[in-house]
């Protein structure tokens, strides 16, 4: 059904010289229904609102993009269906070809039809909620009269706890400085999403001088979001992966907290023997090579007792977070995150002072959102970030498994650039279990574009860019590869797609 549904976009389209998916996937996701726009700067700028339905994304172009405020009626012109695919496509389509210019995601999660979404479509009033890092609440898509050719239609926002009826909802226009006016009157009780985001922190240089920030240390771990609902408690990862079972200890004591339905953020970590939150301590936890306490240091609270707590400042949420959590217990897998006490820099000399990773500051009056935002910042003592790895050297001497892994970060025209190899940092286990793992993933062609030539690319095995290295190192070198870097340990958590180079 799918493939004939998606005639008219191929038709459209030649795959030998855009970069947009042809779409091969027919199945509807697993676990909910998807919807995502993106921000396509073509002949005019719009947005391109999709939902998931029978196997493809319904679409519409929106001119001047969604509007949180309900007065605003969205023009909203029906498009061809789009393959599932398309849901995370970003890049630039060429000159001379349909819809050329930029596509960049500008939102996206999951929506739910009320009652028959078929029906809705075929009679012209479809009514949804959506769940996005910027498009909430409920919302209603409504045909006008019939044209011949693209159907015209109006997104509008319904008018419920999520509205906003600024006109700075647009996406044309900041919306930050009217997302911090946060108030307390903007809790409520509210349906728990099924999936939820979590805020990113933007990595700066400098801590702020002004006033109005809390700061607290960065944890080396994997960021981690709990949902509780009833007796159930689900334990996810930033990709949406749900890791409830891996983590089963944390998940057991957060079923027995009268916390309510409630959203969570954290980090699940495992601290050394010097007490530091320590990446390549928790692999050797979750490998088993170590029995070592898995902790989960718990800084936000999204959701508390069925309230929706997103709009309140920081500093209540955290105040309410820490009550409920109630007093500290040493033996214990849930653990608040405190506050720590001094300037940005003062804390930072510290933590680097200490052989920390870096601490983490908030605005104490932001409200919770859902993308990497200012209002959260991470200052580092180490250079350190995510990789791709394109390929493996073979072992030399007495090592076993592999030499030295390749990395790639993905730059804007999503080509994975070569930045050099890590060849330390491994233990014999991971050694082994990596060329295990890699092995699998073995292509004749290097996945970097260009790619390494001459020595660099002597007796290499090049590999599938599907497995992510999380990797210390002194820093960049001027001609872009990075200097004395160490393997930390591989991140699950994160899509290659994702990784880009970090820039302060």
């Amino acid at each position: 059904m799918a493939g004939a549904q998606l005639a008219r976009y191929r038709s459209m389209r030649d795959f030998t010289k855009t970069g947009e998916p042809r779409g091969i996937t027919s199945q509807r996701s697993k676990s909910a229904l998807r919807f995502v726009v993106q921000k396509h700067a073509a002949r005019s700028l719009h947005y391109d609102f999709r939902l998931e339905w029978e196997g493809v994304l319904k679409s519409w172009a929106v001119p001047k993009g969604p509007s949180m405020d309900p007065a605003d009626k969205r023009l909203a012109v029906e498009v061809e269906d789009h393959p599932l695919e398309y849901g995370d496509f970003e890049g630039v389509i060429p000159e001379h070809q349909y819809g050329a210019g930029t596509v960049e995601i500008w939102d996206r999660g999951t929506w739910i039809p009320d009652g028959d979404a078929g029906r809705g479509l075929r009679e012209g009033r479809l009514t949804f909620a959506l769940q996005g890092k910027r498009l909430s609440g409920h919302w209603a898509l409504i045909r006008m009269k019939r044209a011949e050719r693209q159907q015209p239609w109006l997104l509008i926002k319904e008018r419920d706890a999520s509205a906003q009826p600024e006109k700075s909802s647009s996406p044309k226009k900041a919306r930050a400085p009217a997302e911090r006016r946060v108030s307390r009157s903007r809790s409520g009780s509210a349906r728990l999403p099924d999936m939820l985001e979590p805020e990113l922190a933007t990595l700066v240089d400098d801590a702020p001088t002004a006033p109005g920030w809390i700061y607290e240390l960065k944890y080396d771990g994997y960021r981690i979001m709990a949902r509780i609902e009833g007796n159930g408690v689900q334990l996810v990862t930033r990709k949406g992966q749900d890791w409830t079972e891996r983590f089963a200890g944390i998940a057991r004591q957060l079923a027995s907290r009268k916390l309510g339905a409630a959203w969570l953020d954290g980090e699940v970590c495992v601290l050394d023997d010097q007490g530091r939150s320590s990446f390549s301590a928790l692999q050797r936890a979750l490998s088993g090579e170590t029995a070592a306490p898995v902790l989960y240091m718990l800084f936000d609270v999204p959701f508390l007792r069925g309230r929706d707590l997103r709009a309140l400042p920081l500093s209540e949420r955290r105040a309410a977070l820490e009550q409920a959590l109630g007093k500290s217990n040493p033996r214990s897998a849930l653990h608040f995150s405190r506050t720590l006490t001094g300037s940005g820099e003062e804390l930072r000399r510290e933590a680097c002072k200490h052989g920390l990773e870096g601490i983490i500051g908030k605005r104490a009056d932001s409200a919770y959102r859902h993308e990497r935002t200012p209002d959260w910042i991470k200052l580092k003592c180490r250079q350190r970030q995510e990789f791709v790895i394109g390929g493996y050297s073979p072992p030399k001497g007495s090592r076993q498994g592999l030499g030295a892994l390749l990395l790639g970060v993905y730059d804007d025209a999503r080509k994975l650039r070569y930045v050099g190899r890590v060849g330390t940092g491994f233990g014999a286990v991971m050694l082994t279990s990596l060329e295990r793992r890699l092995s699998r993933l073995a292509v004749d062609a290097p996945p970097f574009d260009p790619p390494p030539r001459g020595r660099l690319a002597r007796d290499i095995q090049w590999v599938q860019p599907k497995l992510v290295a999380e990797i210390a190192f002194a820093e960049w070198t001027h001609d872009g590869h990075v200097r004395q870097a160490s393997f930390e340990g591989l991140r699950e958590d994160k899509s290659p797609q994702d990784v880009r180079r970090e820039h302060a």
